[in-house]
């Protein structure tokens, strides 16, 4: 084979069209956006709860025996709550945790 039989190829290589698919990042990013969207509804329902009780972060660690450190990244979205962890919360706020699907028919 000489060097433009060679060249010719990479030219054909080079000139192949990719696949037309969804990006992967994009998938990421809405799988993201929507955990970020349930780690909000969860900050803003333990603030409500404790607002309701007037209840501080210290008041709620030291009933619920957790850290504020934790209570705070949970409050501020930045770790992502274990059931046990919310019940705990629920108990210690005189609340039942609740949680639900809802069908996503209609949002676009």
């Amino acid at each position: 084979m000489n060097n433009g039989d060679m060249n010719s190829i990479f030219e054909q290589i080079n000139n192949l069209k990719k696949p037309v698919t969804e990006p992967i990042e994009t998938k990421v990013d809405k799988s993201e956006d929507t955990l970020r969207e349930v780690l909000n509804s969860v900050s803003e329902e333990i603030q409500r709860v404790l607002d309701e009780n007037n209840f501080t972060q210290e008041d709620l660690c030291r009933i619920t025996n957790m850290s504020q450190s934790n209570i705070s990244k949970i409050q501020n979205g930045k770790v992502v709550p274990r059931i046990e962890t919310l019940q705990k919360i629920a108990a210690a706020t005189h609340t039942r945790l609740v949680i639900s699907f809802e069908s996503m028919e209609g949002d676009d």
